[in-house]
């Protein structure tokens, strides 16, 4: 399923591939230049806020977001938004010191990309909480800390399908309504 950024991405490679070919640039040329432009940094980004998007339609009770994050919140019992997002900085930078510590000692990293993947994913989520619903930070935590899948929005969930109601779902308009985060 193609999404808004997606559509941009290959909108830009295609773009980046017609004016090499205006310039009088080569077939090979212009592939290279639409693959490169296509699949940038920028494509990166979009994977990442494609998939904390998914994460927060799901909410918080949904069984992958519960059991992705459960550990991490168990870890660092913190009820303040604010220290969370400071906490979730400074070790996403302890990790990028880390990786850069054993590539120059080793020549090479060989610690999980999963915890790195994680750490951006919550440093995100944390602050789209912290821009679209600050107050609902401490119920997201109390349902992530949950210890089963019983509790009352978890039924809700199930029992109403696709649509749950709650601030959750609220967290960001633009997930609902097609637009960019």
């Amino acid at each position: 399923m193609a999404t808004s950024r997606t559509d941009r991405d290959l909108a830009r490679g295609r773009r980046a591939a017609a004016r090499i070919r205006v310039r009088g640039g080569s077939a090979l040329a212009a592939a290279c230049v639409h693959i490169e432009a296509t699949f940038s940094p920028a494509m990166h980004h979009s994977i990442l806020k494609d998939r904390v998007a998914a994460l927060i339609r799901r909410g918080a009770a949904h069984p992958e977001v519960w059991l992705r994050y459960r550990s991490f919140v168990e870890q660092h019992p913190i009820t303040n938004l604010d220290a969370a997002i400071m906490l979730v900085g400074r070790m996403r930078c302890a990790e990028l010191e880390a990786r850069a510590a054993a590539v120059r000692n080793w020549g090479h990293c060989n610690r999980c990309r999963l915890t790195l993947m994680m750490l951006d994913e919550v440093c995100l989520i944390l602050r789209m909480v912290r821009k679209h619903a600050p107050k609902c930070f401490n119920r997201l935590i109390m349902e992530i800390q949950a210890d089963n899948l019983t509790t009352s929005t978890w039924r809700t969930i199930r029992v109403g399908g696709a649509e749950r109601a709650g601030q959750i779902r609220a967290l960001s308009p633009s997930v609902h309504s097609g637009r960019p985060l």
